[in-house]
């Protein structure tokens, strides 16, 4: 009778650990590997201004050059990066808190350190996109014409 009930007994830990494993990996896993952001890789030649504000939103700032090129600068979500450091500070509050702290962040949302990325986008006078310039820094040089391959500035 004492062997069933220790095989028993083991079988109740062995779930209960595995339950706790479960609960452990979802958010660790969730933060080790990130989130994606806001999808740009549609905007290219030819799509139209109305087109990309739908995606992005309207521009943070726009401007025209000499040659009637309309540059817009968009900012927009660029995803979490992964997060070694966070995953594994979850996995140990799990242990500790037997995981109690997954229930906690499934009602509460976990802090997130989402980055923002911009792009300035150039336009011709039909409000057609030219070119896109990803990752555009605020000191960044871009081309009166408004394409890339004539340019030699940085980018």
């Amino acid at each position: 009778m004492n062997i069933k009930r220790d095989w028993i007994l083991a079988g109740s830990k062995l779930i209960i650990l595995c339950f706790i494993l479960f609960l452990s990996s979802c958010l660790a896993v969730s933060i080790l590997n990130g989130k994606p952001g806001l999808d740009v890789s549609f905007i290219g030649p030819g799509i139209s201004k109305g087109d990309v504000e739908k995606v992005v939103g309207p521009p943070k700032s726009q401007w025209k050059t000499s040659l009637g090129i309309t540059y817009c600068v968009y900012k927009y979500d660029g995803g979490v990066l992964p997060s070694k450091a966070d995953a594994t500070a979850i996995v140990f509050m799990d242990l500790i808190t037997v995981g109690l702290c997954e229930l906690f962040f499934a009602f509460e949302a976990f802090p997130e350190n989402r980055v923002s990325d911009q792009m300035a986008v150039s336009y011709d006078v039909n409000d057609l996109v030219i070119d896109v310039f990803d990752h555009f820094g605020d000191f960044d040089e871009l081309p009166a014409n408004g394409k890339k391959e004539m340019f030699k500035g940085k980018l």
